[in-house]
């Protein structure tokens, strides 16, 4: 199998947040610089263990450790008016985003919103774009001020399930 000749660079990328019904946001202005760390096949736990220092063994203990994440975007405003929606709305769950439909709300009551990277590769010539999309996040975020200012977006994606996650 060949390697694709045209790695992934910022313009490729886009964000879409969406909540467990019909909410759905696109990041704009943002930096292309989203990571997603520590992604593992199973997202299990390693507990070494020690004998005097020196291991001996290596268990997979609790499933499915969570996914943290981050990406910053250019701030238009802390939250929109009546018309539009900033992510600072999401963040901060306000105006229309107040009241949004939990993408977790069978495993409690975090509000939880699902965030999907997609990396354009179908203009390369690829067969398709790629696609990371992480479903039961809670996201926190740091404003700044600047030229331009910021908001830096942290992400937790939990996983509850089998389908926490997914790659194309």
């Amino acid at each position: 199998m060949a390697n694709a000749s045209s790695p992934l660079i910022p313009k490729d990328g886009t964000i879409v947040i969406t909540d467990g019904a019909a909410l759905s946001f696109t990041v704009v202005y943002e930096d292309g610089d989203f990571a997603a760390s520590d992604l593992k096949s199973d997202q299990m736990m390693t507990q070494v263990f020690k004998d005097r220092g020196i291991p001996y063994s290596a268990r997979e203990t609790e499933r499915d450790e969570a996914i943290e994440g981050t990406f910053t975007c250019h701030a238009v405003a802390i939250v929109g008016d009546n018309t539009t929606a900033t992510i600072g709305d999401i963040v901060l769950r306000k105006k229309v985003w107040a009241a949004y439909t939990s993408t977790a709300a069978s495993f409690g009551d975090a509000k939880c919103v699902q965030v999907a990277w997609t990396g354009e590769r179908t203009d390369l010539g690829a067969t398709s774009d790629t696609t990371l999309t992480m479903k039961y996040c809670r996201l926190s975020g740091d404003f700044s001020e600047g030229i331009p200012a910021k908001w830096s977006i942290k992400i937790r994606n939990f996983c509850f399930s089998t389908d926490y996650i997914s790659y194309g």
